[in-house]
């Protein structure tokens, strides 16, 4: 309190009220860096203070065992106040900001929402407060669908109650672009162009320039690490850990228990037919998984969801990229030294002389929000080095949330366009896991599943579909689009309104660097994800509660992590090793972009499922739980395997081994 009171007394004292733009500008930049400065000297006495009262309360036993605890105690207690000083200045501060004076802003570096409520000259902008995510996400769909029907653009520029109505506008873009390929690379070219214009870059000095502006220094960079694995090399083969997420049965699938499985899968409706095809096809060419020739680019190395295991398990050659902190390094260094024959390049703060442990740690990685353009100027200039003028795969997994996943999306896409385009689009693969509840086109056949089910659905189901409010079921109508050609195509719409237009926007701006990379050549690797239980979801109850219900609707089935893993790093596998893989943009050339994204699709069932997630997510937590601690007592705790996953997904003696 008296630290806060303190900040604020001196700021008021240090006011000049200039009149003029120009110092006002200087002066709230100036303020904002004081505050920060006033923030880590408040830490500092905090931690002095601490550090003071604890020698004034020292029993001062001799014991030498005493001792020993007493340190630990005292060692516990400054960790704690820390903790809470830390805290309680930073909300103190905090206040003061709001309450004081609304000039002074927390700061936000790197790429950044653009201003669009501040009314006043150019300054520090480094709160949300000036940045609305909803006016930006408009903007840019808007110059997006504008590109192919301005009066369309227009309307979703006037839209009022964007939050509620944003999922109409992304199911609008999709149907525009599947009208042909000339829209969809034009749709996805003035969104993009929208997005690189508008965003800005916070830059450490504290000045505030375009995104576009940034990516022009091509000269800050890092230094290059790189660690090699000590593990022996090993048959290279493809392992996937299937515990159902229903029963806990186990079986660990290779070979062609593998192959068969995954056909199992796609008769059933879980995933598509040539994502079971694309994985028979790697295990039947053994050769492809050995990947001691083949650089990767891991965009977000430590993503739940990434590939980073399965392609050290292979031999890889992996350019890592993830957050400056010793113990992500640590995790990622010792993987690959311990535990793989593979070999890990990674950006360095100072020059790699041999260093070891925790002096090692603490010098590697980099913030990619941050530091976009060094990161970008480091993977564009290391990457040919390492490949040896090879091909390079790249893909962006970095997950964080609200507005910052449309931030590091925007930041990964301008690192794995430099590449791409320095190196040529010709010698890369542009690698995405795409969620499956989105908007996607899809095919008769696929929409032939969907009606299928809708007719077999049981009459409970039915009934729900009458209902108001919470509980009411509703079928997934896919509405038809009828391209240039004359090809009739589905919308298949599974957006989560909760999930909000930020995550619509990060996801689309993948889609549309997708369409633009295939239209100039490039191969890309891009098949929808199943629904995973990580460890981040399962921590919310309701969300597992979800999960736990959910496969009582055909088809689908919920996957754990490891699973997800292993299936979607098989189906990079056959992107980056097939020289006939749909991914090719050879192979299908005329086919429509908008529908070739949803190729190999291992989406779990939502994709052919008769009701949308949406309105089933309440009610298969309500059946999960209601099973869980109800039908147990009457034995309908829990559905036979035969009826939860595809017949025979795991056979009875196989479970037992």
């Amino acid at each position: 309190s008296l630290l806060a009171n303190a900040v604020r007394h001196q700021l008021a004292k240090e006011s000049p009220g200039s009149a003029d733009p120009a110092g006002r500008g200087r002066e709230e930049e100036r303020r904002a860096s004081k505050m920060m400065q006033w923030k880590r000297t408040g830490g500092s006495l905090l931690a002095n203070a601490v550090r003071h009262q604890l020698a004034k309360e020292s029993p001062g036993s001799a014991d030498p065992a005493g001792r020993g605890r007493e340190e630990e105690r005292r060692a516990s207690k400054m960790m704690q106040w820390k903790r809470t000083g830390g805290s309680l200045l930073a909300n103190a501060v905090r206040q003061v900001a709001k309450q004081g004076n609304r000039n002074v802003r927390f700061i936000y570096y790197g790429v950044n929402f653009p201003v669009t409520h501040h009314h006043g000259p150019p300054m520090i902008q480094s709160t949300m407060d000036d940045r609305s995510t909803s006016e930006t996400a408009k903007d840019i769909f808007a110059h997006a669908i504008s590109a192919v029907d301005p009066d369309y653009g227009a309307k979703v520029m006037g839209e009022k109650k964007w939050r509620d109505k944003y999922t109409d506008h992304v199911c609008k873009s999709a149907l525009l672009g599947a009208v042909s390929n000339k829209n969809a690379v034009a749709i996805a070219q003035a969104g993009l162009q929208e997005m690189y214009d508008t965003f800005d870059f916070y830059k450490e000095n504290g000045k505030v320039i375009k995104f576009k502006e940034a990516l022009a220094d091509t000269k800050s960079t890092f230094f290059t690490g790189t660690i090699k694995g000590t593990k022996a090399k090993t048959k290279h083969e493809i392992k996937v850990p299937y515990k159902c997420f229903h029963t806990g049965d186990y079986v660990e699938l290779k070979g062609e228990a593998l192959i068969e499985q995954v056909y199992r899968w796609a008769e059933y409706g879980t995933i598509e037919k040539d994502a079971a095809d694309a994985i028979a096809a790697v295990i039947r060419n053994p050769e492809w998984v050995d990947l001691q020739d083949q650089t990767f680019v891991i965009l977000g190395a430590t993503s739940a969801m990434g590939p980073f295991h399965v392609l050290k398990e292979m031999g890889a050659h992996i350019v890592a990229v993830d957050i400056d902190r010793p113990a992500v390094w640590k995790r990622l260094i010792e993987e690959v030294y311990y535990n793989s024959h593979a070999t890990i390049t990674f950006p360095m703060h100072a020059e790699y002389t041999g260093q070891k442990g925790n002096e090692l740690y603490t010098l590697c990685g980099a913030n990619i929000i941050r530091q976009t353009p060094e990161v970008r100027n480091w993977i564009r200039d290391t990457v040919p080095k390492v490949a040896k003028g090879g091909h390079v795969a790249m893909g962006a997994y970095a997950y964080l949330d609200g507005e910052l996943h449309v931030r590091v999306n925007l930041a990964c896409d301008a690192i794995m366009e430099g590449l791409a385009s320095s190196y040529g689009y010709d010698k890369v693969t542009f690698h995405y896991l795409p969620t499956p509840t989105d908007a996607y086109i899809i095919q008769d056949h696929v929409d032939q599943g969907v009606k299928d089910n809708l007719k077999t659905a049981p009459a409970w189901c039915k009934n729900l579909e009458f209902l108001g409010g919470i509980g009411k079921m509703m079928p997934m109508i896919t509405q038809p689009i009828k391209a240039e050609d004359g090809h009739i195509m589905h919308l298949s719409d599974s957006l989560m309104v909760t999930q909000g237009p930020n995550y619509a926007l990060a996801k689309r701006l993948q889609q549309w660097r997708c369409i633009l990379a295939r239209s100039m050549g490039a191969n890309v690797s891009y098949s929808i994800a199943p629904a995973t239980a990580t460890a981040s979801v399962l921590s919310n109850k309701m969300f597992a509660a979800a999960y736990g219900g959910a496969h009582h609707w055909k088809p689908v089935e919920i996957f754990y992590q490891e699973l997800s893993n292993a299936v979607m790093g098989t189906l990079y596998i056959h992107d980056v090793r097939n020289p006939e893989s749909s991914s090719r943009p050879h192979v299908n050339k005329d086919m429509n972009y908008m529908l070739w994204l949803t190729s190999k699709a291992f989406h779990g069932g939502f994709m052919r499922c008769a009701y949308k997630f949406t309105s089933i997510a309440e009610l298969a937590a309500t059946v999960f739980l209601f099973n869980k601690y109800v039908g147990k007592y009457f034995g309908f705790g829990k559905k036979k395997i035969d009826t939860v996953v595809p017949r025979g997904s795991i056979k009875p003696s196989a479970a037992k081994a």
